[in-house]
């Protein structure tokens, strides 16, 4: 499987969109990088995604629980970035990892997709 360079910048701005709805606000900038290894990976990282009560909390030592609030919307929007990833680069999503750092809000999604012969379901939900 091969992701083109007009792929990568689809996403970039698909995520963009996703996290601009979600969050209220989207990135500084996104940027996709893809490893053809098998399985192939496509990793999304966003620049500045915090946002501002994010930032608060970060800055005044909760960042614990902007980790947990990142995670609360990464695990309720997930079929929603795997959904456009997936409609985009027109293959399966075999698993999704997503994080951010409460300081520097720097967020990481990671798409790994299945080898095109391979039928093992990891959990149902990706």
């Amino acid at each position: 499987m091969q992701i083109t360079r007009a792929q990568r910048n689809a996403v970039a701005e698909k995520i963009t969109q996703l996290e601009r709805s979600f969050y209220g606000r989207g990135p500084s900038n996104v940027k996709v990088s893809v490893s053809q290894d098998e399985p192939v990976s496509l990793v999304v990282l966003s620049i500045d995604s915090l946002t501002a009560g994010d930032s608060v909390l970060g800055e005044r030592g909760y960042r614990e629980a902007v980790i947990r609030h990142h995670e609360a919307l990464h695990e309720a929007t997930r079929e929603d970035f795997i959904g456009v990833v997936e409609e985009i680069v027109d293959a399966k999503v075999h698993a999704y990892l997503a994080q951010v750092h409460p300081v520097t809000g720097h967020a990481v999604r990671v798409f790994i997709f299945a080898d095109p012969g391979d039928s093992l379901e990891l959990d149902g939900s990706h």
